[in-house]
């Protein structure tokens, strides 16, 4: 009930429009083209201004959520685990997400539960959002390749 569909559709042709060349460049560039493929703005302002410098650069904050306007504002009130009680994002959702995708919002959810069926994760339950596409390190590649991937895998 969360999803901005048409935005998570439009994440998904970005994302599938990236070639060889967008993705396999120096990591700094490549991690641009994917916030531009979820709709988010390149931000390093301090966090609660739109601060996206973790979006993609770690382990964990590899989905790409897309959300509609109303849901941006919900908090964990616990039934993430691991997540902080609260987790505040909807000014941060506000100003970091390119308008030009869509209606909704944007943002690098949390992976923590995305494991289970169903998801029990930032996105699915404090959003109630579907993803548009996780980035999923690979262990084959020596976490040196990444491939993006649905709900669907």
């Amino acid at each position: 009930p969360g999803t901005a569909f048409d935005r998570m559709n439009a994440a998904r042709v970005r994302a599938a429009s990236l070639t060889n060349e967008h993705l396999s460049g120096d990591w700094t560039e490549v991690r641009k083209y994917l916030l531009w493929a979820a709709g988010l703005k390149d931000i390093h302002s301090s966090p609660g201004q739109g601060f996206t410098g973790h979006c993609f650069n770690d382990y964990l904050h590899c989905d790409a959520t897309t959300m509609m306007s109303e849901v941006s504002r919900n908090e964990n009130d616990g039934q993430v685990r691991g997540v902080q009680n609260g987790n505040q994002l909807g000014a941060e959702i506000s100003s970091a997400s390119e308008q030009d995708l869509g209606p909704g919002g944007s943002w690098c959810t949390c992976m923590s539960g995305c494991h289970t069926d169903p998801p029990n994760d930032v996105a699915h339950i404090q959003f109630r959002s579907r993803i548009a596409w996780k980035l999923v390190w690979c262990a084959v590649s020596d976490y040196e390749s990444f491939v993006l991937v649905d709900d669907e895998g």
